[in-house]
């Protein structure tokens, strides 16, 4: 009352993000580059190792073995590539985030948005899948009498 034109807002934070200091989304697009840069490298490396077997599928398709059980059990181990993936890196970083969970916010889970974890798991699981099963089919189209004379 004693200062006209002065109003009081309100202190509450705004749940859209739009109060956060340019700062925070500056350190979150340098995180996003950085996460994207790492999930390039391993899908790189996935797709280079699973072309590497060209010579193994060939064999495999000269004993018998059909496409479609190649590609079940190359499936099935791109399966196993992603859940240990998702295991390790949930194991790996629980202590970090308790720690600073802890520190920062006064309890040991960290804060985020809940749909995080399944976002991360899904884009682990499809990039394990699809760094696997495009060189295979790849791999496939090639007669494997071919696939044995390049290996």
């Amino acid at each position: 009352a004693g200062r006209p034109g002065l109003a009081v807002a309100g202190t509450a934070a705004d749940a859209t993000g739009a109060d956060a200091p340019p700062e925070v989304w500056i350190n979150l697009a340098v995180v996003v580059v950085l996460l994207g840069y790492l999930l390039l490298s391993i899908a790189n490396k996935l797709v280079a190792a699973t072309a590497q077997r060209r010579t193994e599928i060939a064999a495999l398709r000269l004993v018998g073995t059909t496409p479609r059980q190649i590609r079940a059990m190359m499936r099935r181990e791109a399966t196993v590539i992603a859940a240990a993936a998702l295991v390790s890196g949930l194991l790996l970083s629980a202590v970090p985030l308790a720690l600073l969970g802890q520190g920062l916010l006064g309890h040991p889970w960290p804060a985020g948005p809940a749909w995080l974890l399944p976002a991360v798991a899904a884009t682990v699981a499809l990039t394990s899948y699809l760094t696997t099963e495009l060189p295979t089919r790849h791999a496939l189209r090639t007669p494997p009498a071919d696939g044995l004379r390049a290996g």
